[in-house]
């Protein structure tokens, strides 16, 4: 959806742009109220006309993309001038323009020299006349880059504000989702905790309680026993059940480094890239919290290989050690600057981690391959 700023912007930018045809519009008219119109100059104010609307009213980005074919507009656009200059001394009126059409249609620092060179039709007609340099260099020309470097500027700014609200309302609504899924995976990790302390710890007691009257010497009051039993396992088979069917995602019915490595495994099909997976240390029941924490970083750290690497290989190893566990991604591909890591894929995965006091470290060098590490708490689950 388009922000009110940027819909400011367009206008003003198309009012910038609409500008010149103000001045070759005033232009021509005294050029016929004074008597010596004729067709041919006027055809030569219609293509100039044109050629403005095709290059900058129709095409605005081209100034940013095709900077030699905006050059040579501004060159054909200060040759129109002249020949209108030389035609008729009305169309002088039309001269401040060219210096607009400079910031229009040159990138950068080339609107400068731009600025000066808006000033050629002018010295082409009339000659190197003192007055005439003076007034054109002197006054005209400094007043109208400063004026359009201040505009720059502005826009700069503008822009980059703009742009860090975006980024600031992304962050808003990454942060929202984050604090949705964690109050999620939160209740439902208090519901499995609840369920498994209550329910499933009687009915293993009520299990445990009927195997020991096995000894019953009725008949009938054994078949009875039976029944008990059987119903009582069946109802605690559905609660475990109930509690796996808790946990997130693909860790639902498998462990954690089961879950890495079918996404390791996944990727790889998808990317054609290949990927190897490994798990050092001892192997251990995680808090879910951390599990979904270690899960969605292999997801991200493999997603953003897949997109930006060019990667021919990469390793993932997920390390239980004393107190934490680390999962470490690393790939043979491009690299970049470490400094430039800014998206809101790692935000957020730097988020997630440190609300479990971990934190996640980039290793990378263009040209040198990255590795991303993610280490968090090594927090048990609650048998």
């Amino acid at each position: 959806m388009t922000s009110v700023d940027e819909q400011r912007e367009r206008r003003w930018n198309r009012a910038w742009a609409l500008a010149p045809y103000g001045l070759l519009a005033l232009a021509c008219l005294v050029f016929l109220v004074s008597g010596r119109a004729d067709a041919l100059t006027l055809v030569v104010a219609g293509g100039l006309a044109v050629l403005h609307w095709w290059f900058i009213v129709a095409h605005p980005g081209w100034w940013e993309r095709r900077s030699w074919w905006n050059a040579g507009y501004f060159a054909a656009v200060l040759t129109l001038t002249a020949v209108l200059l030389h035609r008729d001394a009305a169309f002088q009126i039309f001269v401040p323009a060219c210096y607009l059409i400079a910031f229009l249609a040159l990138p950068g620092w080339w609107a400068y020299p731009g600025v000066f060179a808006a000033n050629l039709p002018t010295l082409a007609v009339t000659g190197p006349d003192a007055g005439s340099l003076l007034i054109s260099f002197g006054v005209a020309t400094p007043l109208a880059a400063l004026f359009g470097g201040m505009v720059r500027t502005m826009e700069r700014e503008a822009i980059r504000r703009r742009e860090v609200n975006s980024e600031l309302v992304a962050m808003t609504v990454e942060n929202a989702r984050l604090a949705r899924e964690a109050g999620v995976a939160g209740e439902r990790a208090r519901l499995a905790r609840e369920i498994h302390d209550t329910v499933a710890q009687g009915l293993t007691g009520i299990v445990t309680q009927l195997e020991a009257l096995e000894t019953t010497p009725s008949d009938s009051d054994r078949r009875r026993l039976d029944t008990a039993r059987a119903l009582a396992r069946t109802s605690l088979q559905e609660v475990r059940r109930s509690i796996d069917a808790l946990r997130p995602g693909p860790l639902r019915d498998v462990r954690l480094g089961e879950a890495i490595g079918h996404t390791v495994q996944t990727w790889s099909d998808q990317y054609g890239v290949s990927a190897t997976f490994t798990v050092t240390g001892t192997p251990s029941p995680l808090h879910s919290a951390c599990e979904v924490t270690l899960l969605r970083a292999a997801q991200e750290a493999l997603s953003n290989v897949g997109r930006h690497a060019s990667a021919g290989r990469v390793h993932v190893t997920l390390s239980y050690m004393e107190d934490v566990i680390a999962l470490d991604v690393h790939d043979d591909g491009i690299g970049f600057s470490p400094a430039d890591a800014r998206g809101f894929g790692l935000t957020a995965l730097r988020q997630r981690a440190g609300a479990l006091a971990g934190s996640v470290e980039i290793e990378s060098r263009p040209g040198a391959g990255t590795t991303v590490s993610v280490t968090v708490p090594l927090i048990e689950a609650r048998r």
